[in-house]
Parts: C-alpha cells; sequence; structure tokens
C-alpha cells in the first residue's frame, strides 16, 4: 500500500564514530541505505589511547524513531542494558547525540528523541549529554549556521544546555576528533561528589580524630577534590589534551588511594553506625 510517510535515513554516523575510535578494529557495518545498520544494543571495548589501562565501553544502540521497533521497546531495551551495565560495574559516562545539521526537516524529531531520553535517565542526566552536530561543510553554509542557532533556541535544545548539556560540533570523523568527544564525555566521570564526600568524613570524623594523621589525609582530600573538578571543568570548557587527561587520571588515583587509607582508619562499628545514620538519618 502507498505510504504518504518518506523513508527515514539511517544514521551512520554512528557505526563511523565506533569504528573510529575503535581504530577500526570494531567492525561496525555502515549502512548506505535508508534502513538502520543497529537493531540490537551492541558494546565495544577499547583502551583509551593516552591512558591505556583504563577500559572504555563504546555502545551502539537503535536509533529512536526506527522503522524496526517502537521507540518504548528501545528505550526498555537500553534501560535494561544499563541496569546489567551498573551490576556489573561499570559506570555511564555519558551520552553522545549525533545530529546531522544538514536535516532540515528532523528538527523537531531531534528534540522529541532526547525529550524520550531524559525522561528514561532523569532530568540530572542532561549534564552527561554531548549534543553534537555532523557533516558540516569548510565554509559553514548560512543555512546550516541558522539551523544550529534555532537548535540552541528554547523550542528544541535550549532548555538541556541551560541544565548542563553541551553542543558542540564534529568537523570530520578523525581519530582526534572522535576522541576528544568521548574525553568531553568522560569529564563528567572524573568529576566526584564534593557534597558528599564531605558528609561521609564528617559523620567518622569523631573516629578519624583519634589517628594521629588523619586530618592531613583530610586535608589532602579536600584539595585533590577541588583540583579534580576544577580539571574535569578545564575539560569541558576547551577540550582534553594529553596533558589534562593524564592529569586526571593521577589525581583520580589519589583520591581513591586517600579515600581507602582514611576508611582503613575507622573501625568497623562506626562504619556501620555511620551507614546506618546515612540511611535513616
Amino acid at each position: 500500500m502507498p505510504s504518504n510517510t518518506k523513508p527515514r535515513k539511517a544514521n551512520k554516523d554512528t557505526q563511523k564514530l565506533i569504528n573510529t575510535l575503535s581504530d577500526h578494529t570494531a567492525g561496525l557495518p555502515v549502512g548506505h541505505g535508508v534502513d538502520p545498520c543497529t537493531q540490537t544494543i551492541q558494546h565495544i571495548v577499547v583502551a583509551h589511547p593516552t591512558a591505556p589501562t583504563h577500559r572504555i565501553v563504546l555502545l551502539d544502540t537503535p536509533g529512536l524513531d526506527s522503522i524496526n521497533a517502537p521507540d518504548d521497546e528501545i528505550l526498555e531495551r537500553i534501560a535494561a542494558w544499563l541496569k546489567k551495565s551498573y551490576g556489573d560495574g561499570m559506570k555511564l559516562a555519558g551520552v553522545i547525540f549525533l545530529y546531522e545539521i544538514s536535516r532540515a526537516r528532523d528538527l523537531s524529531l531531534a528534540r522529541k528523541n532526547l525529550d524520550r531520553f531524559e525522561s528514561l535517565c532523569g532530568g540530572t542526566a542532561t549534564k552527561n549529554v554531548l549534543l553534537v552536530t555532523t557533516k558540516w561543510t569548510t565554509p559553514p553554509k548560512d543555512s546550516d549556521l541558522d539551523r544550529e542557532a534555532q537548535l540552541q533556541g528554547p523550542g528544541h535544545w535550549g532548555q538541556l544546555i541551560r541544565r548542563g548539556s553541551r553542543m558542540c560540533r564534529l568537523d570530520d570523523l578523525s581519530y582526534e576528533a572522535a576522541w576528544k568527544l568521548v574525553n568531553l564525555s568522560l569529564a563528567d566521570a572524573f568529576t566526584f561528589d564534593t557534597e558528599k564526600i564531605k558528609d561521609d568524613v564528617e559523620r567518622i570524623r569523631d573516629s578519624l580524630t583519634k589517628k594521629g594523621d588523619s586530618q592531613g589525609l583530610i586535608t589532602t582530600l579536600q584539595e585533590l577534590l577541588v583540583s579534580q573538578n576544577n580539571m574535569a571543568l578545564e575539560m569541558k570548557r576547551r577540550g582534553s589534551t594529553d596533558i589534562l587527561w593524564n592529569q586526571l587520571v593521577e589525581n583520580d588515583r589519589r583520591i581513591r588511594d586517600t579515600l581507602r587509607q582514611l576508611n582503613a582508619k575507622v573501625p568497623l562499628s562506626q562504619k556501620l553506625l555511620s551507614f546506618l545514620k546515612s540511611k535513616f538519618k
């Protein structure tokens, strides 16, 4: 039966991005027609190029508004995968949302898809979202610049940007440009909840003060947390460099080591009491 609905282009950018990040070892198929290549959730594990001991899991999911499955089913699949990954000890660092800047008729669809994602992850997840426009020409077309301004407006991505999402361009799919995007997303994974850690330390401070070097450890921890969050903010503002990334990795290691040292000084009974207070206060 004839239909008035135009076929949608398959989004090949995601597969190309993951293939580039894996230095083309992932081997994800890149389609050439209107049917989407990604019909199931696929994950690819890669080592970070400047911190090879850190494992990065890249997730390729079916796109919303797919011709193969309703949006609710796709969201349920993603939610189930994320729930299992949390149980396996993985942490969701962020989401990279790719949008082809020349797709004029899909502006409303771009906003609708992000609204659905937000309903899945909750309002606080917006700070972990990178809104990335692709397929830019050199120099940029006036029509694409106008469309970019529209996307930044209140009717589209403006509210998400005000709540912490970051909008940027991907001018090419080079290895360096692809990892720059991932590093921006990883910056949030290296941002510690300083208020929560401060509250945890306050709950066990009485026990810690009985240990001679505990105050020194607390001071060191506070300084490391401030430094870490400042570096993560710098990465988000200006992008990542090898030097900044390595500093974040090393500072992260020192924070976790200091937390372990502090934890080792707290008697088991005090740990249990602090846990109960945090749950039932």
